[in-house]
This record gives structure tokens, sequence and C-alpha cells, in this order.
């Protein structure tokens, strides 16, 4: 793959981290035809939520700086 290509998936990865880190509960209402009931997420589950952005935003950390060394080399 290129660095070009490396540096986009690295863009789509902090996005998404970012939007998991500040909007935990955003995604998760396609879940809501699983509960016969309105209920709010669990506090463990929006933890859970937030530290997998936190993974996504090191995963796109990484494409980036391989992204980058790829386009510079």
């Amino acid at each position: 793959m290129s660095g070009f290509t490396f540096i986009l998936f690295a863009v789509v990865f902090l996005i998404r981290g970012l939007l998991r880190i500040r909007k935990p509960t955003w995604g998760s209402f396609y879940k809501s035809w699983k509960v016969n009931h309105e209920a709010e997420p669990s506090s463990d589950y929006i933890q859970y939520i937030k530290s997998s952005g936190l993974l996504w935003i090191v995963l796109g950390a990484l494409f980036l700086v391989l992204g980058i060394l790829l386009m510079t080399l």
C-alpha cells in the first residue's frame, strides 16, 4: 500500500476514535431494537466504548506515522 492510503486510513481511525470518546452513546442507537424498553447504556458499556476509542486513536496515530514514513522514503 502507498503512504497516501495509510494516511487515509489514519484519518478515518482518528475520527472514529474521537467520536467514540466524545460521544460514546451516539452509535449505539442501532442496538435499541434488542431491548423491550428505552434504557440508557450502562456505565460499564460507556467506559468500554471510550477505552476502545483510545485504541482507535493509537491505531490511527500508528498508521499516520507509517504513512508519513512511506511517503518520505
